[in-house]
């Protein structure tokens, strides 16, 4: 009986391994790309899909599991119908928490969720896009009028409005406000330095370190903790990022 029990759990085991696989690695690819994993919420939805698919169903399977027993093809669609909630469940967690825009706003980069922002509402063609897209770089442009500044803040401190950098009618490209991201840079005398080397800090320069002049490092807040972006000087495009505090950075 236990083996019976074992191997049907193994199969079920192997299903929900595969399947779980292509969810986690479809995510990654399309909404989390590896360089904004560790400032999303990504490893706690995730943790939950795979507790329950890869955890709860092969167990449910192998408590329930006996040769010939009645029943037994509804004992699996309950179970199967607990699993797909709960993947369904996560999937859309994940969408809903994805970052959809990097936005520059005050002096660095924020990742901006896709259940905070209306890509629609934008003036610039090149940020309508779709809320199943990949992170985009933008520049939140605070209005020239006064006034408009003065609602803008006010809306956020008295409405509860968002601010600036979640409004897309407020996005221009980077590459146009390039001189205004520079001056904001962080000291790579201080980054650089090697009492302040993290792993992955020796590892870009692994990989970058013979151009590292070439390139702009600015603080990037996330949902879950703060990194460094890299960006291109000449063409503004973000070469990766640094896990590291940005703030022990920042110039005086």
């Amino acid at each position: 009986m236990f083996k019976n029990k074992f191997k049907a759990s193994l199969i079920h085991l192997v299903l929900s391994f595969a399947l779980v696989s292509l969810i986690i690695a479809s995510t990654i690819y399309f909404w989390y790309p590896s360089d904004f994993l560790g400032i999303t919420n990504y490893k706690n939805i995730a943790l939950l899909i795979v507790s329950i698919d890869l955890v709860l169903g092969p167990l449910l399977t192998f408590v329930v599991f006996a040769p010939n027993k009645k029943g037994l093809k509804f004992d699996f669609a309950v179970i199967a119908a607990i699993q797909l909630s709960a993947l369904a469940y996560g999937v859309h967690a994940l969408y809903e928490t994805h970052p959809l825009f990097i936005t520059y706003n005050d002096k660095g980069f924020n990742l901006v969720q896709v259940n905070e922002v209306n890509p629609s509402d934008a003036k610039n063609t090149q940020f309508q896009i779709s809320k199943l897209s990949s992170p985009k770089l933008a520049f939140a442009k605070m209005p020239d009028d006064p006034d408009k500044q003065t609602e803008i803040m006010l809306g956020v401190d008295l409405k509860g409005e968002p601010d600036i950098d979640k409004r897309a009618e407020y996005f221009e490209p980077v590459e146009n406000h390039l001189n205004t991201i520079l001056n904001d840079s962080l000291d790579t005398v201080k980054l650089f330095d090697k009492q302040n080397l993290t792993a992955s800090t020796k590892a870009f320069l692994d990989k970058y370190g013979k151009n590292k002049g070439q390139y702009a490092y600015l603080p990037l807040k996330g949902t879950s903790g703060d990194a460094i972006i890299v960006l291109d000087k000449q063409t503004a495009k973000m070469v990766g990022t640094i896990n590291a505090n940005p703030w022990k950075f920042t110039k005086k």
